[in-house]
């Protein structure tokens, strides 16, 4: 797994063997969410305060995310 941010009591992070679109998972104590770069959000738990701060990280940092998403899903760059 690419941890690509930590929050406070929040981490963000993209996994390898990943299906399209380009999406991070926001892992919390309370719960867990995907926010894919196009500002979509699928939340189980997280709470509204922690989604909000995710969205805004994700949304400012789409190259970061990009590049760790083609390292965890290129097998020769991992």
């Amino acid at each position: 797994m690419g941890k690509v941010h930590t929050g406070d009591g929040w981490i963000v992070r993209v996994q390898g063997n990943e299906h399209p679109p380009v999406h991070v998972h926001v892992l919390h104590p309370d719960g867990k969410a995907v926010i894919d770069l196009d500002g979509s959000i699928n939340n189980d738990g997280v709470p509204a305060k922690v989604i909000k701060q995710a969205l805004a990280w994700v949304l400012d940092h789409e190259e970061v995310i990009s590049a760790e998403c083609s390292r965890m899903n290129n097998p020769t760059k991992r």
